[in-house]
């Protein structure tokens, strides 16, 4: 009998669940992001997606940090929102030009809350087993090679940041202060970055390409699994109760 998933889980409770119930907690944060429009609604999302972020384990400091990185990108999106919608009680009128709106206010706030959400669900599926998460894909009958494509997706994206942060090291070994560096010029230099990044990752592609046909990858219909994920009575409490919740939230929203 293969050895079951759940008995070599590291830890007991919340942060250990199965990774289908993430899976299932993130689809529901990311759908409520796409669907939620209102924003009393947004903000009792945003509150959830970060409730269970820090119940399943989420890394919040490297949460935090990406959030500091992207937080010109939210400022900027947040701006277009309050500034190019004019519907709503005006809030700021200059010279009898309407500045800033009520609604424009809360879409551009919205519009942050989605990139907070979506931020949430990633950090919580980046502590997880890449293994572990195509395995339960793979129950859940989904075909193996899009579980093999996600799975090595997933391994290429360190790999081109790596591949990036080198070729940024080899720059600042010759001597390019970054620091000091304007914007335009820095731009140009990330630019040109890229092609050698782009082909050192192409390049990996290929000898993964080789190695897959050398074991006859896609020679046999089905394949099978060593390590089966095993769901418990409290994962299966767990999918309840966020079912429960998407169909009752999506339920009232519309009522309402």
């Amino acid at each position: 009998m293969p050895p079951s998933e759940a008995e070599g889980r590291a830890g007991v409770g919340v942060k250990s669940a199965d990774p289908r119930v993430k899976l299932l907690w993130a689809v529901v944060c990311t759908s409520g992001a796409v669907f939620f429009s209102k924003p009393w609604w947004m903000l009792g999302l945003t509150g959830f997606s970060l409730f269970g972020a820090l119940l399943f384990g989420a890394d919040l400091v490297g949460l935090t940090r990406r959030l500091k990185r992207f937080l010109p990108v939210l400022l900027m999106v947040a701006a277009v929102q309050v500034l190019f919608v004019r519907t709503g009680a005006p809030l700021v009128v200059v010279g009898g030009r309407v500045l800033l709106t009520a609604d424009g206010v809360w879409r551009g706030l919205s519009a942050a809350m989605r990139m907070v959400i979506i931020f949430c669900s990633g950090a919580v599926m980046a502590r997880e087993d890449s293994r572990r998460v195509i395995n339960s894909l793979i129950q859940m009958k989904v075909p193996y090679v899009f579980c093999f494509s996600l799975f090595a997706a997933l391994r290429f994206i360190p790999l081109f940041g790596e591949a990036f942060a080198q070729a940024l090291t080899a720059l600042q070994l010759r001597g390019v202060d970054l620091r000091r560096v304007p914007w335009r010029q820095k731009l140009r230099l990330y630019s040109a970055l890229l092609v050698p990044v782009l082909a050192e990752t192409l390049a990996r592609a290929e000898n993964l390409a080789a190695v897959m046909e050398a074991r006859g990858f896609g020679a046999l219909p089905q394949r099978t699994i060593y390590v089966r994920n095993t769901m418990n009575g409290r994962d299966w409490a767990a999918v309840a109760v966020l079912l429960l919740v998407g169909v009752f939230a999506v339920r009232f929203y519309y009522a309402s």
